[in-house]
């Protein structure tokens, strides 16, 4: 499971998302909850990979205590693990 952490206005600066996306897995790891890491998108948002997916509201609840807003992003593949198919339009 992947949590994206929105940037708040006081975000403005890559070192202070750094700084957030630091505080956020000191608390998860505090809290026993086991990550791949983290890192930025291109636009910036920080998000960390959850070890196990099961994790995920746990992860959710301990950010949220600390006042760090987190949303979990959603994967492209259904529950079987397949890619959802992309209909193609034709025209006739």
């Amino acid at each position: 499971m992947i949590i994206t952490i929105p940037s708040s206005d006081d975000c403005r600066y890559e070192f202070e998302v750094d700084q957030q996306l630091q505080r956020a897995l000191a608390a998860l790891r505090a809290a026993s909850i086991r990550t791949l890491g983290g890192d930025r998108f291109m636009d910036g948002t920080p998000f960390i990979v959850l070890a196990r997916d099961s994790d995920g509201p746990a992860a959710l609840e301990a950010l949220e205590q600390l006042g760090i807003r987190a949303l979990e992003l959603k994967p492209l593949s259904d529950p079987d693990g397949r890619k959802p198919s992309r209909s193609v339009m034709t025209s006739r």
